[in-house]
């Protein structure tokens, strides 16, 4: 088959089974999200939120009988799930007052910002500023996804680009930030950005706990996608669910890239 078509899709925000319910509780308040729905099924516990802007975020508790969600190896590594904020000082203001642990923030090489904060269960989540935002949604600190969601760090950035160009099907944006050690993959739209890490800093195999997904539109073709990346001497895992169904697998780096499909 040709190479796979991943497409950005939203993703999960793992947290504890026996704290799913005080979790909910948390991403509600703390974030400024609306619930709009739970559930239970063959693949554990869901919640579901609005977030204000655009999008839906999702809570999925670890289950240990599965591997694709057990909390084994959990390991933040160096994959970041992206979230959009208006003023990133303000909010990393709030997030300190809540007793949540904040990084200093980062200027990226587009001019933007962003910082890393750890949510409900260590979880590592990152916020971009986005001041376009700001005084639309004055009772929530976390928007919607970033403009730029996914952030990984690789050791070899020119070898990452054509392994992400060959196994995903993504572009090398036009926008050239190499000499500062970053590079822009794109599929519709420049939102993908990796960056040289150290080799010390590369960790085989993380298993983040904000974990975003690609999706597959047919179930067929998730099962053929499975096989060829297995064909091509990637890690991947075996494909779990029903009427929805997952399974991951692993950059040269370790970065864990996660695909979905449902009815």
């Amino acid at each position: 088959m040709e190479t796979p078509n991943f497409k950005f899709d939203g993703g999960f925000i793992m947290v504890p089974w026996d704290q799913f319910d005080e979790a909910v509780e948390w991403y509600g308040d703390k974030m400024g999200w609306k619930l709009i729905g739970t559930g239970d099924g063959p693949v554990g516990r869901k919640a579901f939120f609005k977030m204000p802007g655009s999008g839906q975020a999702n809570l999925k508790s670890f289950e240990s009988e599965l591997s694709h969600f057990t909390s084994e190896d959990y390991l933040e590594g160096n994959c970041r799930f992206c979230f959009r904020t208006a003023n990133l000082d303000q909010t990393l203001e709030y997030f300190n007052n809540q007793g949540v642990k904040c990084a200093a923030p980062l200027k990226m090489p587009d001019g933007t910002r962003s910082a890393d904060i750890i949510a409900f269960g260590n979880v590592r989540l990152t916020l971009s500023e986005d001041r376009k935002l700001e005084g639309k949604f004055p009772e929530s600190r976390v928007i919607q996804y970033a403009a730029k969601p996914l952030w990984l760090g690789v050791t070899d950035l020119e070898a990452s680009i054509h392994w992400y160009s060959r196994i995903c099907g993504w572009e090398s944006s036009k926008k050239n930030f190499q000499d500062r050690g970053f590079a822009l993959m794109r599929e519709t739209w420049d939102f993908a950005w990796l960056e040289k890490v150290n080799a010390e800093r590369s960790l085989k195999k993380a298993n983040p706990g904000a974990r975003l997904y690609f999706r597959i539109k047919k179930q067929e073709d998730l099962h053929k996608a499975n096989e060829w990346l297995k064909g091509q001497r990637i890690e991947v895992s075996e494909i779990i669910g029903e009427r929805w169904k997952g399974f991951h697998f692993y950059d040269p780096d370790g970065n864990r890239l996660n695909v979905w499909s449902y009815y």
